[in-house]
This record gives structure tokens, sequence and C-alpha cells, in this order.
């Protein structure tokens, strides 16, 4: 038979309200003495009391679960080779989850017949939404979304600001980038989207960049779109009226120097290349890929943070981060030589 709070309690002599209170942090009124808490465990311990979680969870109406809702299929990796950020992310909301004392369900999809019901029907306590595509089967999902639930890399105003947001400042990163492009000498700078597949990630670093280079000394700032339309082997081989380009995020950008190196194109010597997220898979590139840096672990945790804070709180107000960027330089950006780029190409 297993050992109940009862039976712990009749060996140390105390309640079974004591023995909740120490074991469990219920019946907060309660005060023990460090000497009876201390007996109270070595009993716990000595006769093997393991806690009944699915009757704590029925007690306190809490599966002590939280989902993280990706948006990503099967097609498109998650833990693969083209990059390291949603591993990152994940090691800061898994430390922030077990920190608080939940498990975390990945969801590429919520399963069921409905699954903007599946948001709300009490499977998890909360949900952790990296699901940055625009769709209308997104915003009804969201709409309809009865449980607590965060957003990462959404803006404080997004759906009028009805959650908690987390997300790196864009705009700050996207400057720093450009200022230290025209440190190099880059006068004409593009900004690489996957034309095929945008979010809202992606619009948000677009608006910024061409808002940040205006306020700057540069020539010309275009946007390229890759994907059907624009392969990446046609943008490499085409003229292109840019010196360097900045890739929306490191997955792009590791396309663009895999494709380079297959084309014979020199990176940087022809074209700098500049990543956004900077994970450890940076350094695995060849060049190794000088990127924007987001804070990804603390972006992670920061979610979880704030999520079990709106489980707890549901009716505090939301919270909005915004955590600053930095950028680490390698070896895909070297200085602008605008007559030995246009004498290679030539060549």
């Amino acid at each position: 038979m297993p050992v109940t709070l009862r039976d712990v309690a009749a060996k140390a002599g105390v309640t079974p309200t004591v023995v909740s209170h120490v074991l469990h942090q219920r019946a907060s009124t309660v005060r023990v003495s460090p000497a009876t808490a201390e007996r109270i465990r070595n009993a716990a311990v000595e006769m093997g009391y393991r806690l009944n979680v699915h009757a704590r969870n029925f007690r306190t109406q809490k599966t002590q679960m939280i989902a993280v809702v990706h948006g990503m299929g099967f097609d498109r990796p998650i833990f693969g080779r083209e990059s390291r950020y949603f591993g990152c992310l994940m090691d800061g909301i898994i430390e922030s989850a077990f920190s608080h004392g939940y498990s975390v369900t990945l969801c590429p999809q919520l399963l069921g017949d409905n699954p903007a019901d599946a948001m709300s029907d009490g499977r998890f306590d909360g949900l952790i939404w990296y699901n940055t595509i625009e769709s209308v089967q997104n915003e009804m999902m969201l709409e309809r979304c009865r449980v607590p639930l965060v957003l990462i890399h959404s803006e404080r105003d997004d759906y009028n600001g009805r959650f908690s947001t987390v997300i790196a400042d864009n705009r700050q990163g996207i400057g720093m980038a450009l200022d230290y492009l025209r440190e190099q000498g880059h006068r004409d700078i593009a900004f690489a989207v996957e034309g095929d597949f945008p979010n809202r990630e992606s619009n948000s670093r677009r608006w910024h960049f061409e808002n940040e280079a205006a306020r700057r000394d540069i020539n010309s700032a275009s946007v390229v779109e890759l994907g059907k339309d624009l392969t990446i082997s046609e943008y490499l081989l085409n003229p292109r009226s840019h010196t360097a380009v900045i890739a929306y995020n490191e997955g792009l950008a590791s396309w663009i120097l895999n494709h380079a190196r297959d084309l014979g194109v020199n990176i940087p010597e022809e074209l700098s290349v500049m990543g956004f997220d900077s994970t450890p898979f940076c350094d695995e590139l060849r060049p190794r890929l000088t990127s924007i840096s987001q804070p990804l672990e603390s972006l992670g945790q920061l979610a979880v943070d704030a999520l079990i804070r709106r489980i707890d709180a549901p009716d505090e107000p939301c919270s909005h981060l915004v955590l600053p960027c930095g950028l680490d330089v390698r070896d895909s950006v070297g200085i602008c030589n605008p007559n030995l780029t246009q004498s290679i190409r030539k060549s």
C-alpha cells in the first residue's frame, strides 16, 4: 500500500495538516518549528513517502503542464542542422519551467478535431506561443484562447495587447548591424527575407531595416525576397547593386553562404553576409557567420516567468518585455572594396 500523509503524520507525532505544510508548502498559516519540520522530513524518507501528483493536480485544478506552440511543420527542421535557434530558446524555456515545477510539451500543432478548442480544453495550464506565421487560422485560435498565453516575438500592441509578450529589440539589433557595416565602408546594403515564408518576425525586422537605413548615411537600402521567384543561386550570380546583405535569420544566411561556396562566390570579398540570431551554429559555417545576437535563453526563461505569473494571477496586467540585442563579429563581413567586387564578378 502506498504511504499516505496520515502515515507520515502518525510516525512523526503531528497532524496531517502539519505534514502537508512541511512537505507540500500547503496550509501556510501553520507554524512549525525547524526541529519538527526535520522530524517530518526524516519520517517521510524512512517510510518512502511519494507525492501523489494526480491527487495534487485534482486538488489544485492544475496539470503542471505548459505547451510550446511553435507552428513549424515537419518539413521545417526544429532541432536540425540548419540552425540552433529553437534548441537555444527551448533551453531557456525548459530551465525556467522546471524551476517553477512545470513540465513542457512541444506542439508543432494542437491535436484534436478543433485545434482552437484544444488550446483551452484543460490539458495545459498555459501556452508559450512561438508561431509568427500570419494566418486566419492562427488569428482565430488566439481569439478563442481561454488559458494564460505568452507570445514570443510579438510586439506590445499585437492582438490589442491581450497577451503578455517577450521580444528581442529588432530595431536596436538592426541599427547595430547597419552601423557596423557602415564602419566597414558599406553604403549599399540589402535585407534578405524568405519571400515564400512571410511571418511577423521577418516583417518586423524588414520594417526596422527600412526605417533605420533611412536614418543613416546609406546610398541604397533594398529588400531581397528569396524563394520561387528569385532563387539563392540566381541572386548570387546576377549583378547586384549592394555590397552587403543582412539575412533576417541565421538559417537563411547559412543557405546564402552554402550556395556561395558551391557557386564559387567568395564571401566576404564579393559580398558581405550577416545573420540574425547568433547561436553556436554560426561558428560551424564557412566562413563563420557574423550575426546580430538575440539573448535566446533569456527570451525563453522570461516568457515562462511571465506565463507563470499569468497562471497564478490571471487578472494582473499583461507584461511586455523587450530585450537588447548584441553583435557577434566573425568572418563573413569584410571591408567594402567596390572595385575588387566588380572585377571579381566580371571575371
